[in-house]
């Protein structure tokens, strides 16, 4: 049966050209496009390495700083008396309102003494980001982004070690000579990511480090994990280790044991904030420290957005209405498409029913049909978005983002070649089967 279905849908296409090149494009330019936004966000918020722990994580990028003040506001209320005369009764509110802010990353002394041992958090990782280092050899100056982290840095995030290991907790007790590096920067300053890199010296700033490790690239973009070099922690600026405010150039961000165990992490972190000792602060009375998971932190930093849950609603339903209409346009077109294509074979449908062919068998026959051309048009939908994602990582042309094609991104792909097939499909074919025998051969 399905031979026979395959065999007739092959000479239907055929039978009208100029049809079925339109309706290949459509879909093999549709189905590209969203091939394309599922390997961007999939590159961008998928669990791919470094973060395929992402639902196990909480973000604490930074805090903030309030001064309240309490305002009086007073109400006059009149009322006229019997007697004409006027009666003024005074009334008084009381609203907290925050008159200054000051926000940013948090000090060394800050995380390590209020973050270090949170009940909820599994590992906690710092790091600093808030400068450039240059490296130096044979007279020629790069420039890096450093990244100077704990040991737990390396226990949460899963970097793809192409060699080498990471650091540990003895590089930052004894602020280690030593830096992980991208096979990005391995081959600027070396000229090659391979093994024979690890144990050179790097002249980095003032000083010299040997390479302990080289990481992959990350497939996206990440405060997280945006750096070139990566430095124990210990070797950050000494006047940061030791500055006593409160806000530095430092962020954290935390694993728990299991996903359902963030809000517990969070409401931790919430309590902190709110019995936060400031009693050593002139000017601010109360701190908050910002914590999001991996989701929400992602739709914050893309939205500039503080609260997250608003964050993700912004993020989201907007991209969910924009991703159902680029479906929806070329699908009602397609469907349109289809119904005319199958209306011009009313007298074949009637010969057929007239011979014994019941409404199951046309409407699957039809269906069928469609899902061919879809599949069809997948595949050089498919051809053009792997073109096209092979240029835009070859050339950087995102940034540091590169397209992922991931065996998630063709499951994904088709599942969309599926139910597109079939919802375009299923309408036309659904008329043609109820078509009237003799309706249809007058």
């Amino acid at each position: 049966m399905l031979k026979n279905y395959l065999t007739l849908a092959i000479k239907v296409l055929k039978r009208k050209p100029l049809y079925t090149f339109i309706s290949l494009f459509g879909i093999s330019f549709t189905l590209m496009i969203l091939m394309l936004l599922t390997s961007m966000f999939d590159a961008m918020i998928g669990n791919n390495q470094p973060v395929t722990n992402r639902d196990r994580l909480v973000i604490a990028p930074m805090l903030e700083r309030t001064r309240t003040e309490t305002d009086t506001i007073m109400t006059i209320d009149t009322v006229k008396l019997a007697d004409a005369n006027m009666r003024f009764d005074t009334s008084y509110t009381y609203e907290d309102n925050i008159v200054s802010n000051s926000n940013g990353p948090m000090s060394y002394k800050f995380v390590t003494e209020h973050l270090q041992n949170l009940d909820g958090a599994k590992y906690s990782a710092f790091y600093n980001d808030n400068s450039n280092i240059d490296g130096y050899l044979d007279g020629r100056k790069f420039s890096f982004s450093p990244y100077y982290v704990n040991a737990d840095y390396w226990k949460i995030l899963d970097f793809e070690f192409l060699h080498g290991g990471p650091l540990n907790e003895q590089d930052d007790e004894q602020a280690s000579q030593a830096v992980v590096i991208t096979d990005k920067a391995a081959k600027i300053y070396f000229g090659s990511a391979g093994a024979s890199v690890l144990g050179q010296e790097m002249q980095l700033g003032k000083e010299s480090f040997k390479v302990r490790g080289i990481v992959a690239r990350p497939m996206s973009d990440s405060p997280l994990f945006a750096g070139d070099v990566y430095f124990p922690i210990t070797k950050v600026d000494p006047r940061a280790m030791s500055d006593d405010d409160i806000q530095g150039g430092f962020s954290a961000f935390f694993m728990v044991a299991s996903p359902d165990k963030r809000d517990a992490l969070k409401k931790e972190i919430d309590f902190l904030s709110e019995n936060f000792d400031m009693s050593g602060d002139e000017y601010y009375d109360a701190i908050k420290v910002y914590n999001a998971t991996a989701i929400e932190g992602f739709a914050q930093t893309i939205l500039q957005e503080r609260d997250s849950e608003r964050a993700l609603r912004m993020l989201f339903i907007p991209v969910t209405l924009l991703l159902f209409l680029f479906v929806a346009l070329p699908l009602i077109n397609l469907i349109n498409l289809n119904i005319s294509r199958v209306y011009e074979r009313k007298s074949e449908i009637g010969v057929r029913k007239a011979f014994g062919a019941n409404s199951r068998d046309i409407l699957y026959q039809f269906i069928f049909e469609n899902l061919v051309l879809t599949f069809i048009g997948g595949i050089i939908g498919l051809a053009l978005a792997l073109g096209v994602i092979s240029y835009v990582n070859a050339n950087d042309l995102l940034g540091i983002t590169r397209l992922s094609y991931s065996y998630q991104v063709f499951l994904y792909f088709l599942i969309v070649i599926i139910l597109f097939g079939f919802l375009s499909g299923i309408l036309p074919a659904y008329r043609m089967s109820r078509t009237n025998v003799a309706d249809s051969l007058r």
